[in-house]
Order: structure tokens, then sequence, then C-alpha cells
């Protein structure tokens, strides 16, 4: 089904720039514009509507099992302790996570994982202009861009730095 309507009213999203609104206002958006049956899938993770979703959960895992097989080794600790499903590795993935945890900040390797999860996103939405698979792709997109407005305000960056051990004592 199309949703030509909804999906060009919704505004453009762009890597590392502020959501225009709220994840649940994009829920609230699709939740008057679409039948129950797609609603549905929208709020369960379109796992069985969206092929975009299947190849993004694949790739998200691979991206995450990658990073733990890293850590883990890192760490000397065996790493199939922490791997997820099948864990075949990547060999597309591992220059990335690779390049993530050669930084000196752990805020710059997580800043471009999410980069790297948003130019997967981006591939994803190939072909895919106004049906289930936009929606899908543009809704994990936002949730890209809400985390990182959170990351970004005063009360996240104090988060993430007690997180990482990083805060001012």
């Amino acid at each position: 089904m199309s949703y030509y309507y909804l999906i060009a009213s919704l505004p453009m999203l762009q890597f590392g720039t502020k959501p225009p609104f709220s994840y649940d206002d994009f829920l609230e958006a699709c939740r008057t514009r679409i039948p129950a049956s797609d609603m549905e899938a929208i709020e369960k993770g379109l796992e069985d509507k969206s092929g975009a979703i299947k190849k993004w959960n694949r790739f998200d895992r691979s991206l995450r099992n990658e990073l733990a097989r890293n850590r883990a080794v890192k760490k000397q600790k065996d790493p199939a302790r922490y791997i997820k499903g099948e864990g075949y590795p990547d060999p597309f993935i591992a220059p990335f996570i690779h390049w993530a945890m050669n930084q000196d900040s752990p805020l710059d390797a997580e800043f471009y994982l999410d980069k790297v999860r948003w130019e997967k996103l981006d591939e994803l939405a190939i072909g895919h202009y106004f049906d289930m698979d936009y929606l899908a792709v543009y809704g994990l997109k936002l949730k890209i861009l809400e985390r990182w407005n959170r990351i970004n305000s005063g009360t996240g960056m104090d988060v993430l730095e007690y997180l990482l051990g990083t805060e001012n004592r």
C-alpha cells in the first residue's frame, strides 16, 4: 500500500540535526492516516511487513555482534558469550568497528557508528518512496536523531559521561 500524502507531509531528516518532532508524534501522524493493520505493524517494529526492517535487523545485529566480539577480545574474554543469533562475522562491517574501537573518544565512536547506521538506512530506502519500508526507515532515523538530541542535552551528556567514567569529580 502507498502513503503518498503522509510521506509527502513528513519533513526531510538529516543526520546530526535536531529531530523535527518526536517519534511519538510520528506514530500519531501515522495513526491518523494509515489503516489499523499497518499501524499495528509500525508499532510492533514492522518485522512482518517490511523487507527493509528485516535487512536492518540483520545489519544491526551484525554490527552489534562485531562490536561485542571486538570488545570481548580487547578485554580478553570469550566473545561467544556476547554474540546474538548466528554470529557470523561480516567482513564489510569489520572496518567500521575497527575504526570506532580505535577512537580516543567513546562519543566520537558512537557518533561514527550512528552515521554508519544512518547510511545503511539510506541504502535500505532506495526504491521505497511512499510505502511501509519508507515509513520504517523514517522511524528508525527519527530514533537516531532523538538519541543524539538526548545526548546533546545537558542531562544526556551528564549521563553519558557518568556511564563512560569521564565525569568531572
